[in-house]
């Protein structure tokens, strides 16, 4: 059997805690990572079933990363253009100001009342960047599902953010390189008044 790249096996008594340690996964040629699902994800090819063992495996790394059980029901995901994942954006955050000229679109958003992860129709999750708007929109499931309270919406981005930039590390992203979030930006998108 040929193995590609590295891969970062996690125990099934390890997805109750937070993992310290992880080996970065970075490889010039393919890139897998096995999650302790049984399920490998392997960066550079499209995921044509996203919402089942894909899901599944994210969420047990999600779960990992914030040391709480996986959800009874993972979140169904719902493809759109664009155009109508910021409109549902709007929509949901009617208090927040969105400027959207000069700024990326937004790629997808977490509905709780529908437990939907609305995915722009762009998204094939063949890269680790791709992945991880789904990794941050899976952090907003956990949220809802444990009943985490914050300050202001924005504060809940603050998780999310964070484990979307943990995981675009493990292949040697960041969330300013992906998607020009740079500090100043993060600091602004996630604290209450600004």
């Amino acid at each position: 059997m040929r193995t590609f790249g590295r891969y970062l096996f996690f125990g099934a008594t390890l997805l109750t805690v937070t993992m310290n340690f992880e080996a970065p996964a970075r490889d010039e040629t393919i890139e897998r990572l096995r999650l302790g699902s049984g399920f490998e994800i392997v960066i550079g090819e499209s995921h044509p079933d996203p919402g089942g063992r894909l899901l599944e495996a994210l969420a047990m790394w999600v779960g990992a990363k914030l040391g709480q059980s996986i959800p009874t029901s993972l979140p169904k995901l719902v493809f759109k253009p664009v155009g109508q994942v910021s409109a549902l954006r709007l929509k949901q955050y009617t208090s927040e100001i969105i400027q959207q000229h000069g700024r990326p679109d937004i790629l997808s958003i977490y509905d709780s009342h529908e437990k939907i992860i609305y995915l722009a129709d762009t998204w094939t999750g063949a890269t680790a960047a791709d992945l991880s708007v789904l990794v941050h929109e899976l952090v907003h499931h956990f949220q809802e599902a444990h009943q985490f309270k914050f300050e202001c919406d924005a504060a809940r981005e603050a998780k999310a953010f964070e484990l979307q930039e943990t995981w675009l590390k493990l292949f040697g992203g960041s969330l300013e390189e992906e998607f020009q979030i740079d500090p100043f930006t993060l600091l602004v998108r996630t604290s209450c008044g600004m």
